[in-house]
């Protein structure tokens, strides 16, 4: 095996500082045998496999050969070797698994009393299901029932396994035509068109016929205008005209404002499907422009549990800086939101803009203490210095030696020096999972020692503690980072703060969507920035997770939206995290304060990503000992027209550009 990564030998010399009675070379040799062991096991050398795995029994990674031999057997195993092995292992992840792994076999061969000897409660699905029909299987079914409506009452489908647990329910007579109906509102709801017609064949002929209605009204909301299919009465009638409205409402707020607005005198709508509506048409009417949209998001009374639209309301008022109004609705928001530094920055800018400066003075001067996006943008109203000190984190160093030598962290160790990325991560979240607040800092320090920067951010950040700026903010691929801001001419603390944000440079990171590596590219864009922008060749997934692709890639791309995007690195930025058509279609109608634009991007993901990336870059100034730039300095009016054709540059900001 090729260890590649540099920070190899720096881990060998912590093992060693940390766990004196093992030398490098020692782990060393423990870690070829470990690797022997395992391929002597993969080719069934099991004579060889028995004697590597017996010389190194004190090595931290034994109990994962113990796992595997185990695993290799499963099919032939007793109840006795598992729970042997639960009893010896029981202080590590393995532990769990493995016994997942057994109680799947168990389900497989319908072992039923087996299986409830080793259930362990869960949130598993299938595991559940599996409890429950061993339950009914070994004349416990007067304990499943009351269970099984809460797996069942879910508006996507269940896995194969809840399927005979639903039969055995269904036929003992606990499933009615009320359940039925709540399952539907909720498969539509989640958009299961499918499922919620499926669930439509139990009832009878006339309530299939208004399941069939409310699909069509999925598909065309503007169809519940059309009295004639809603005229009689049906306990669900109210909920599938509101639901079609709501539906509508995410892609145009208007229009569904419009059809609301026709529909809402003709029908019987409780006060509920009523707030629950209209607050929905308030959070899609933010951005639309008119004196209806916000003559009608003014007019409703959210409630005080609808934080979102309470929130929506202030923002459509910042988009006409209707600083009034504004201030009216900050003071309906919850004390904690209010007093909070997000809604206090917006008080004073509305406070501001209403005259009343002493005020708005006061509240900037207590945001800006915060290291913070808005506590950066509190102190450039008042022009007071950043809040930008460095403290180390305080753990002594007996504390990180004693965290060092947990079996768990030298476990979650040898994992990260051989590459294991997902068992390191796991070994780390076991270790570190009853810690106290101490403990954590100092396993925080030892991670950042290790070089392990992802753990160390994560770790450090369950504790509260924000003042090691050193290791929350890590300077890492530094030359690779330098080499790419000058190849393209764009700030390298720009760089390190959207890698900061996308991977807390976890170089293996893969998102849920498919994003990969330091700067987390979608293998598409990769290869689209290879060919276009670097003319190289395009890169293959797996090259994606070597830094000196990822980054050069990742710069090329934010280069290339800076550019598409009148040269601003504000909206470049947007871009980076939602898409450059995306952005372009979030420009305002008429050019507008940045603060306020990003506060009005649809997206939240998008508005947070955007804020924090912009702080991380006054940090990182800082940390590479640059004077930062403010904030303000950065922040250019929008303009409601920017080129993508081409790269051209909108002329309204190419002479405030932010690199």
């Amino acid at each position: 095996m090729v260890l590649k990564r540099p920070l190899y030998a720096m881990s060998l010399l912590l093992c060693s500082a940390f766990a004196a009675s093992v030398s490098a070379a020692d782990m060393e040799a423990q870690r070829k045998t470990f690797l022997d062991a395992e391929k002597a096991l993969d080719r069934g050398s099991i004579g060889q496999f028995e004697s590597l795995s017996a010389s190194i029994r004190d090595y931290p990674l034994y109990p994962y050969l113990e796992y595997q031999a185990l695993s290799k057997r499963l099919a032939k195993a007793s109840s006795s070797d598992i729970e042997r092995f639960l009893q010896t292992y029981t202080d590590t992840p393995l532990a769990g698994r493995l016994r997942n792994a057994w109680l799947d076999q168990l389900a497989d061969r319908q072992r039923w009393s087996e299986f409830l000897g080793f259930y362990q409660p869960t949130n598993n699905v299938t595991a559940r299901c599996h409890h429950l029909h061993a339950l009914i299987a070994t004349g416990k079914a007067d304990q499943a029932y009351p269970e099984v409506a809460d797996i069942w009452m879910y508006g996507h489908s269940r896995p194969d396994a809840c399927d005979p647990v639903f039969a055995a329910w269904s036929k003992a007579g606990y499933r009615n035509q009320d359940m039925i109906w709540g399952r539907i509102q909720k498969a539509m709801e989640a958009g299961e068109l499918r499922l919620a017609e499926y669930l439509g064949r139990e009832l009878p002929k006339a309530d299939q016929a208004w399941v069939k209605r409310w699909v069509g009204l999925y598909r065309t909301p503007n169809r519940a205008r059309e009295a004639a299919g809603f005229a009689g009465p049906h306990p669900y009638r109210e909920v599938m005209l509101s639901h079609a409205v709501r539906r509508l409402a995410r892609w145009d707020g208007l229009q569904a404002l419009q059809l609301w607005q026709d529909i809402r005198p003709r029908y019987a709508f409780s006060e509920a499907q009523i707030r629950r509506t209209e607050n929905y048409i308030v959070r899609n009417l933010v951005r639309v422009p008119g004196d209806a949209a916000y003559a009608f998001v003014r007019s409703v009374d959210v409630g005080d549990d609808d934080l979102r639209a309470r929130e929506a309301q202030i923002r459509a008022a910042l988009w006409r800086e209707d600083w009034r109004q504004v201030v009216h609705w900050i003071a309906q928001l919850p004390t904690a939101e209010r007093e909070g530094e997000r809604w206090s920055y917006w008080l004073a800018r509305a406070l501001e803009g209403l005259g009343d400066t002493e005020a708005a003075e006061a509240l900037y001067a207590k945001v800006a203490g915060e290291r913070t996006y808005y506590g950066f943008l509190a102190a450039d109203q008042i022009g007071s210095e950043y809040h930008l000190q460095n403290v180390e984190t305080p753990a002594p160093q007996d504390l990180i030696r004693q965290v060092a030598d947990m079996d768990a962290v030298k476990r979650a160790d040898e994992m990260f020096t051989l590459e294991r990325w997902v068992d390191a991560r796991r070994e780390w979240r076991w270790a570190t999972q009853g810690m106290d607040s101490e403990q954590l800092k100092a396993a925080a320090k030892l991670a950042m020692q290790r070089g392990w920067h992802d753990r160390a951010i994560f770790t450090l950040a369950k504790t509260g503690y924000w003042d090691d700026l050193a290791l929350r903010f890590p300077i890492e691929h530094a030359d690779l980072v330098e080499l790419n801001a000058k190849r393209h001419g764009i700030d390298n603390a720009w760089i390190f703060a959207v890698m900061r944000q996308e991977s807390a440079f976890m170089e293996n990171a893969y998102s849920h969507v498919g994003a990969v590596g330091l700067m987390q590219l979608m293998p598409a864009t990769a290869r689209q920035v290879a060919r276009s922008v670097l003319k190289r060749k395009p890169p293959r997934r797996r090259d994606l997770l070597e830094p000196d692709t990822n980054i050069a890639l990742g710069s090329a791309y934010l280069k290339q939206m800076k550019g598409e995007l009148g040269d601003s690195a504000m909206l470049a930025t947007a871009a980076y995290n939602a898409g450059p058509h995306r952005v372009t279609g979030w420009l305002p109608e008429r050019t507008i304060p940045a603060d306020i634009w990003i506060e009005l991007v649809p997206f939240e993901e998008t508005r947070g990503y955007l804020r924090r990336v912009l702080a991380y870059t006054v940090i990182y100034e800082k940390l590479m000992g640059k004077t930062p730039t403010r904030l303000h300095e950065r922040l250019h009016p929008v303009p409601p027209s920017i080129s993508l054709m081409g790269g051209t540059q909108a002329a309204a900001i190419r002479a405030g550009s932010a690199s």
